[in-house]
């Protein structure tokens, strides 16, 4: 849903959905749904001394390619630091290619 020009919401589709969906996808898996936290894969696990990169970047790949319309993953980068990480990705969509940076503390 967004704001519509002259007032009211309308309802979003095409590019927009997309972006969206993803957007709302990875910060649920992300654990950004205050009304369940046990909602989520991140955990403080994922940011002691040796954790794996790897196997993160995995699961943020797994929800975005599994998204209606994102058809492929051009980029993604995950960088962190003091507890803090950002998931900075560019997809290939049915509707064009989409660059987003999602973040997570």
């Amino acid at each position: 849903m967004i704001l519509a020009e002259g007032g009211g919401v309308s309802r979003v589709s095409g590019g927009r959905f997309v972006v969206q969906q993803v957007q709302s996808r990875l910060r649920t898996a992300l654990g950004e749904w205050i009304l369940d936290p046990r909602i989520g894969w991140l955990n403080l696990s994922d940011f002691e001394k040796d954790f794996d990169q790897f196997e993160i970047e995995t699961r943020a790949r797994a929800i975005i390619i599994s998204t209606e319309g994102v058809s492929s993953i051009t980029s993604l980068v995950a960088t962190y630091e003091k507890r803090k990480m950002t998931i900075t990705f560019e997809a290939v969509t049915i509707y064009g290619t989409i660059s987003l940076t999602v973040p997570w503390e």
